[in-house]
């Protein structure tokens, strides 16, 4: 992932939403949120490099490939919350990405739960 090149989309992309604002402002809003997406996209294209490395992690260590998944997946989740509530914030919503902001802590708990019941289990057995 090219960080200077996210940088440079962003900085544009404040620049243009910052005229808009003071001109057009119903078009403020909407250079936001299409900056944010581009952004999303070149960071998203790069996330092929992690699922790649995960899978190198599960040959070489025989880990249940089941364990890596819920870990992807509530990285996922923690990162699309997180995005989520940025955006309610920018469109002046924060309310909103509260609510989302817990219900992904809610979801993130829910994918833990089976992770914690087997490491209880693990020392259980250990001791």
């Amino acid at each position: 992932m090219d960080i200077f090149k996210i940088v440079g989309i962003a900085i544009v992309g404040c620049v243009c939403t910052l005229l808009l604002k003071n001109t057009q402002s119903q078009y403020a809003m909407l250079s936001s949120l299409a900056t944010g997406i581009i952004i999303l996209i070149i960071a998203l294209s790069s996330f092929s490099k992690v699922i790649l490395s995960f899978q190198a992690i599960i040959d070489k260590t025989g880990v249940n490939s089941e364990l890596f998944a819920t870990l992807l997946k509530i990285i996922g989740i923690g990162y699309i919350t997180e995005y989520s509530q940025s955006v309610c914030e920018d469109l002046e919503c924060g309310s909103i990405g509260k609510k989302v902001s817990f219900a992904g802590k809610i979801a993130i708990f829910l994918l833990a739960l089976p992770i914690i019941e087997n490491l209880i289990n693990t020392v259980t057995e250990i001791l």
